[in-house]
Order: C-alpha cells, then sequence, then structure tokens
C-alpha cells in the first residue's frame, strides 16, 4: 500500500471520529441543529464509503501485482550487451525455475547459450547457472575456468560468485567470462 492511501485512509478515520464525537456532543449538549446533524451524518457516510473503498481497492491492488509478480516471472529477462553496453540478445525468465549458461554442445542444449559471443572462447559449456528460490533469483558459478563476477546495481561494485550463489537485483549486471548479460 503506498503512501498516498495510507495517508487517504487516516484522515477518513478522522473524519468518521470527528462526526461521531461531534454527534455525541450534540446529543449530550441536548442541542437540537438539524442542519448539523444531517451534515455530520452526511460527511460521516461518505468517510465511511470513502475508507471501504480505500481498503478494498488497496487489497484487490495488492493482490494483482501478486499475481502479475508470479506470473510474469519477474524479473523477466536476461538481457546480452555489447561492448558499448546496447542489447544483442536477450532471454525470456517468466515461468522458469532454473537455468544453466554456457555453450550448448552436442551432448547437451544450454538454456542461455553464448556460443556466439566475442568471448566464447572463455566460456565453459556450463559456466553458471540461474536458480528461482523464494522470489528472488540467485547466480552460481558451476566451477568455470574463468569465473564469474556480478556488479551490483545498489553500490557499483564487482564481486566474485566463487562458493555460493549470490542474490541478485534488477539491474546486476552478471559477467561471464568478459561477457556482460543485465539482469532486468
Amino acid at each position: 500500500m503506498n503512501s498516498n492511501k495510507k495517508i487517504k485512509i487516516v484522515l477518513d478515520l478522522v473524519v468518521i471520529i470527528a462526526t461521531i464525537s461531534l454527534c455525541v456532543g450534540l446529543n449530550y449538549m441536548k442541542y437540537n441543529i438539524k442542519w448539523l446533524w444531517i451534515l455530520s451524518g452526511v460527511v460521516g457516510f461518505f468517510a465511511v464509503l470513502d475508507l471501504f473503498y480505500q481498503l478494498i481497492h488497496s487489497e484487490n491492488n495488492s493482490i494483482k501485482e501478486a499475481n502479475n509478480y508470479i506470473n510474469s516471472g519477474k524479473p523477466s529477462q536476461l538481457i546480452l550487451l555489447n561492448e558499448q553496453e546496447k542489447p544483442i540478445k536477450s532471454w525470456d525468465l517468466a515461468g522458469k525455475t532454473a537455468l544453466i549458461i554456457g555453450k550448448n554442445s552436442e551432448e547437451e542444449v544450454i538454456d542461455v547459450d553464448l556460443d556466439e559471443c566475442e568471448y566464447s572462447t572463455f566460456i565453459d559449456p556450463q559456466h553458471a547457472a540461474l536458480n528461482f528460490c523464494l522470489d528472488v533469483w540467485y547466480l552460481e558459478d558451476l566451477g568455470s575456468q574463468n569465473g564469474v563476477k556480478i556488479k551490483k546495481v545498489e553500490d557499483g561494485a564487482c564481486y566474485i560468485v566463487s562458493n555460493r550463489p549470490c542474490r541478485l537485483s534488477v539491474g546486476d549486471i552478471i559477467y561471464i567470462a568478459n561477457t556482460h548479460l543485465l539482469f532486468t
């Protein structure tokens, strides 16, 4: 739920409480001002309606967002970049839970085939793996000769992926040998 919705909900609650307080106060002081009673009733009624609308609408949006996330398999793509960081090729990650990055061979077909890349001679047949677990993608080096690095979007630093899987974030750049893959 975004902050604007939270503010509207709080304001609706304040109006409802103020309306109830006004009605109780008018009744306690034995004032019989019909127009004030009617006005406070109308304002309170619309505040209650708006409160229910905000709560139901935000719940439906949260469910829709969660379903879109699950169905789209976000992040949605792995994009091969050239030396100028321009996209060359992409692989859709939607609905996938695991992918092998490397080069196709006669024995095995790889999910993310980098055989046609400029630096393909430095890429092992099974270089790295992407795994999706608990709504997060992880990258793992599969014992490659030339290694795997990640440039993290959070701090811009490069990290070597070696003994354990590394959590990926949208915007991270994966280096398979000298090949750049943008994780979106």
